[in-house]
Parts: structure tokens; sequence; C-alpha cells
């Protein structure tokens, strides 16, 4: 990647107004934890970004937050048209009711997307790959109340209605071998439980964040698929001096028919950096990672992380491991919340597995 993007990219991200900040007199950590926070923050900027799968992106983001205390809650969005001709709008959410009792988080959004297919399984080639491109509007929706600490039990729901608008010739998903080649209704719902006691939501220095979900597909939740999805998400933070140990673990295990979009896959800027969106789906998913997060001077962090996994059909099938590696930088433009822009660059296992991701907020 040339200097004068980098310089275009860190520029970009200077074009925020937040006048909150601005106006704010300097407060030490103390005081930020004790003084009530009745401010409503805004800022919005002008958004460059790269990933493997988009290749470059240009568009608008931005993210408003308001007091609800402990945190604040905050709504942003993302609107973006990038280099392989591709539309995102996006508005996730998340609001917190006062001492955290309640909480509502999700995603509003509408996709078009050219996507690439590396099929299903560990059987093939590292060089297949098919193309098709999808639209979709997108509902995701999760409503918990604390039961007891920092435990919290609620409902998802997860909405996606899914038009395959064109696929590679001759290939899989044109010629309709897969579940869901014709595209169609996807609508989980489902019990959620979750336990949180990061001490920060966007750059966690401490703490736990468990998600375990179970959702159901069928024609009763007005889905087009029968299928029944359970999931467990874990990330745990350790402080050691100013650098930050950060670990994560997720299982996805699926019965029934599932459409080939929603199978869990390994790939992208959050799950095993370095493969391509979708690289290996299948069934079932397991994997770890981690990184270390360290300070480098003024508002720049460095990070090195490594992690594994693995994608199978079946229970007893012997699953493949898929390692990955990678370091990046980060640069904290917002110091209030600790929002970063994120610059990864990700190594997996085999040829053309590699990638440099630019975007906002961290991997888990």
């Amino acid at each position: 990647m040339k200097l004068k993007t980098l310089l275009l990219i860190a520029f970009c991200q200077f074009l925020y107004v937040d006048k909150t900040v601005a106006q704010a007199t300097p407060l030490d950590s103390v005081t930020l934890a004790t003084r009530k926070d009745s401010t409503i923050s805004f800022f919005g900027t002008p958004l460059v970004f790269y990933t493997p799968d988009t290749r470059w992106g240009l568009g608008a983001a931005g993210i408003m937050t308001f007091p609800t205390r402990p945190r604040r809650s905050n709504l942003t969005f993302n609107i973006s048209y990038t280099q392989n001709k591709q539309i995102l709008i996006s508005f996730p959410f998340q609001w917190l009711s006062h001492k955290n009792r309640f909480r509502f988080y999700g995603e509003v959004g509408w996709y078009y997307y050219l996507n690439r297919y590396f099929g299903i399984g560990n059987n093939y080639r590292n060089d297949y790959s098919e193309t098709f491109t999808a639209k979709y509007p997108r509902l995701r929706f999760t409503a918990a109340n604390r039961v007891k600490g920092k435990n919290m039990l609620g409902l998802r729901y997860f909405l996606d209605g899914y038009t395959i608008v064109s696929a590679s010739p001759h290939g899989e998903i044109e010629q309709g071998k897969l579940t869901g080649a014709k595209g169609g209704i996807s609508s989980a719902i489902g019990p959620v439980w979750i336990s949180d006691s990061r001490d920060n939501s966007f750059f966690p220095t401490s703490g736990w964040l468990t998600e375990l979900a179970i959702t159901a597909e069928h024609r009763y939740t007005g889905s087009n698929f029968e299928f029944i999805r359970c999931s467990i998400d874990m990330a745990r933070y350790f402080s050691f001096g100013k650098s930050v140990l950060a670990i994560n673990g997720i299982g996805i295990f699926t019965v029934g028919d599932v459409p080939f979009f929603q199978l869990p896959q390994i790939g992208g800027p959050r799950r095993l950096r370095g493969y391509p969106d979708g690289k290996f789906r299948d069934r079932h998913l397991i994997l770890a990672q981690a990184e270390i997060r360290f300070p480098l001077f003024w508002r720049f962090k460095g990070v090195v992380f490594a992690g594994g996994g693995a994608v199978f059909g079946n229970v007893g099938e012997i699953a493949k491991f898929r390692p990955n590696a990678g370091a990046g930088l980060r640069f904290e433009f917002d110091q209030r919340q600790k929002i970063h822009l994120r610059l990864d660059y990700g190594i997996g296992e085999g040829k053309g597995n590699s990638g440099i991701y630019v975007t906002l907020g961290e991997a888990f």
C-alpha cells in the first residue's frame, strides 16, 4: 500500500466534528468515572477503506452517542460504494437503559454485494472460486434483560431477504446445486444469553463478553428454510502494563436445511483475517484467535494477532485446521470512547490467502 494512500486515509479520518469533545475541559480518569455525563455527541467522517472482498471503497460513516449510565448508547451509520460495484447501507445501533438493565442492539441495512463462493467443506481446491451477486435487506435485533449481575437473557431475531441477481456460468450456484441457490427469505428467532463485564465497548482492556444464542428458522418464523443454529462467541481481555491481550473463541453448529449463504464461514475482517470472506464454509465452525494490542506513540497503537479454526459437516468428521497470523496499526481518532481506525495485514494458509483490511473498530 502506497504511503500517499495511507496519508489520504488518515486525513479523511480527521474530518469529523465532535462539538461535545471540542468544548470539554480535560478530565482525568477518576473524574470521568464519577461525573454524570449528560451530553449527546455526534461526528461523521468520509470513509476510505479496503478489504480483499471489496477492494477500495468510498463512503461516509458516523456515530451518535448519548448518555445511558454506566455506558453510553449509540447509533451509527455506514453508506459505501466499492470498487467491485457493491453498495452497503447499514445502521447498527445499541441502546442501554439506566444501569444497563435492558439492552437493545442490532442493525438495519440494505446490501448489493458481489460475493465469492469457494465451495462447501474441505475437499475443494484452494484456487476454486465462483462469484455471485446478491441483494438483500437485513434486520438484526436483540432485546435482553439483566437477570443477575452481568448476566442478561433475551430474544434475538434475524432477517435477510436474499435475491441472487447473477452467478458464474455453469457454477454450482447457477446450476442450482445448493440449498438457497435461488435466494429466499431467511428469518430466524430464538433465545440469547449475554454476559458482559468489559470496561469499554469499543476497546476493552479487561473483562468478558459472552453470547450464547439458539435460533430456529421455519415457515412459522417467515423463513423459506428450516434449520436450527446454535452459536457461542466468547471474548476475554487482559491488561498488562499499557498493553492488552484479547482472546476470542467462536463455535457455530447447525442442524437442518441450511442455505449456503447462511452456513458458518471462515474469512473476512473479523474471523481469521487473511482468508477471503467465506473462504471456508460448512455446517459447523470452531475457531480461536488472539491479539496483543500495545501503544506506539501519540494516538497510534500496534497489534499482532494469530489464530486458527476449522469448518466441518459432521460431528465425527476430521476437520482441517486453518491457521492465520498478522499485524496491524490502530489510530485512536475518538479518545473519549476509544474508537480506532484499523489497518491489518493478515496471512492464511495457501496461495492467495492474504489481505489488507482498512476499516473502523476492532475485530473482536
